[in-house]
């Protein structure tokens, strides 16, 4: 079973707000598993979330209060008020049995950076670096985000261009047939360095079908096209 893109749509009035609230949500979420478990029988290991930006995290939540649910995909999990927090109030491995993230947008707030960039998963993958996308501008100059409200204005496809991104690659590994094929690298730097062209003790496929090789651990780099079709393999 899959509960898709939760959180899509959560950066349209108040991000501080909205942050506060994803243990709620995701307590709301647990409750409704257990209660599909009850009358339909479906096992918690059948259960796939996927989750966008703060719906990431309010996933985590939700396994959090579920022993042993299947998988939890984070797509560029939120990362303002989670970036290097403690595992209990982010998206971490103990969430699901099997825990994969895709970061796209992991630049510092600063730069206008939606996404988290620390590994959360069993498997992160950080396509192009993990965080501007090919194809995808920002404009610094423009103030979009405001850091004493926690306001977040317009989000349309300029500035958050690289963290809705994800979105199209994830839903491209579901429907080609072409693998998103990322090799295992410790860093960025050693990905833009070249470091990261071979497979070495194994690659793994970005995407819906990223736990077909488990088990997996560790981080992986890959290029992508600047507009559909993203794969290159």
């Amino acid at each position: 079973m899959c509960l898709q893109w939760i959180g899509r749509k959560e950066l349209t009035i108040n991000y501080n707000q909205a942050a506060a609230n994803t243990r709620v949500v995701g307590a709301l979420i647990a409750q409704f598993i257990t209660q599909l478990r009850t009358t339909s029988q479906a096992q918690y290991g059948d259960f796939h979330l996927i989750g966008h930006s703060l719906g990431a995290h309010i996933s985590g939540y939700a396994g959090e209060r579920i022993s042993r649910i299947g998988r939890i995909t984070g797509l560029d999990p939120a990362g303002p008020r989670f970036e290097k927090r403690d595992p209990k109030v982010r998206l971490d491995p103990t969430d699901a049995l099997f825990v994969d993230a895709i970061h796209t947008d992991g630049d510092s707030l600063i730069q206008l950076g939606f996404g988290l960039e620390q590994p959360v998963g069993h498997v992160d993958y950080y396509p192009n670096g993990g965080e501007n996308q090919p194809g995808c501008s920002k404009e610094l100059g423009q103030h979009w985000f405001n850091l004493k409200t926690g306001g977040i204005e317009e989000m349309t496809g300029g500035v958050a261009c690289s963290h809705m991104r994800v979105l199209d690659l994830f839903t491209e590994s579901i429907n080609s047939n072409c693998n998103f094929v990322a090799q295992p690298c410790s860093s960025r730097a050693d990905f833009q360095a070249g470091r990261c062209n071979t497979c070495g003790a194994g690659c793994a496929n970005m995407g819906y079908d990223s736990n077909i090789q488990q088990p997996l651990s560790g981080t992986y780099y890959l290029s992508t096209n600047g507009q559909s079709p993203y794969c290159q393999s």
